[in-house]
């Protein structure tokens, strides 16, 4: 029986602080002249509180790891999410969310700049960055007409921080779930009926920190390559069955919402049983 003095701590910084937070900031700002904003501001202020509660003891103001950059990526990333999800023409917005993507990827590639060399870290930060801003456009472009961003980037950031706590980084993987629960505490906030639609630019601030959080534990925790293919396939679900609708004419209701979180959960599922089974053949069980 898992021993509760870990236990509970663990629940109330990745789970019960980010939720609470996320849920008082919607209720706050739930009136803001600019919607996009309040629910942006909720993914990135439940991030960051349980980040805090968690981390405060060690946190340096002058970063030094990849993972202190962690709370200004949150900060800062809201705005940037903002400004890009406002420019006027697609194509702005494009190469904004690219340009966004490849800045915070930076930061977290740089400290292992001299390990890597210039060349892998800039492909690698290429590479982050291109698939960061495909999920960005993806679900931001699914979100102007279903509900299911949210939840379902809620299910995949809660499956890889799980992963991640197995497999990698028990810090990670705490950032990670703490993600999930200010996601979560969106979708809750939209219960029974919508009060503040969760914008393209909250995708944006989710889809970032969820990059930075796989990004991290990629490069310095040996998070594996077909997790991470398992966990963007999860991501691609959405607006794969939302493109399937719109090919066929058929309005995207309650059935197609489901199937969307079927086709979600089950590699997220698949991830984190090869995390158990990879632990179990180690000797961690």
């Amino acid at each position: 029986m898992p021993d509760p003095s870990f236990v509970i701590p663990l629940i109330l910084q990745s789970a019960l602080v980010p939720f609470a937070v996320a849920l008082a900031l919607l209720f706050a700002l739930r009136r803001l002249p600019v919607q996009a904003l309040a629910p942006a501001l909720a993914v990135a202020g439940g991030f960051v509180a349980a980040y805090f509660t968690a981390f405060h003891a060690q946190w340096p103001a002058v970063p030094k790891t990849a993972m202190d950059w962690l709370p200004y990526i949150a900060a800062f990333g809201v705005p940037g999410a903002l400004a890009a999800e406002h420019a006027p023409h697609a194509a702005t917005r494009l190469l904004s969310r690219l340009v966004i993507s490849l800045v915070v990827v930076t930061l977290v590639v740089w400290p292992a700049l001299s390990s890597l060399g210039a060349a892998k870290a800039m492909a690698l930060a290429a590479c982050a960055a291109l698939l960061i801003s495909v999920a960005w456009t993806l679900l931001a472009k699914t979100g102007e007409h279903r509900p299911t961003p949210a939840p379902l980037l809620a299910v995949v950031a809660g499956g890889a921080g799980l992963v991640m706590t197995l497999d990698s980084s028990a810090a990670l993987g705490q950032s990670g779930g703490a993600l999930a629960a200010a996601l979560a505490a969106c979708a809750f906030f939209n219960l029974p009926r919508v009060r503040v639609a969760f914008s393209a630019a909250a995708t944006g601030t989710a889809v970032l920190l969820l990059g930075v959080l796989l990004t991290n534990a990629y490069l310095y925790a040996g998070f594996s390559p077909l997790y991470l293919a398992l966990l963007a396939g999860a991501l691609a679900a959405d607006p794969l069955v939302a493109a399937l609708d719109r090919l066929r004419r058929r309005s995207s209701g309650a059935g197609s919402w489901i199937t969307a979180f079927v086709l979600t959960a089950l590699p997220v599922l698949a991830t984190v049983g090869l995390a158990v089974k990879t632990m179990q053949e180690s000797g961690g069980y």
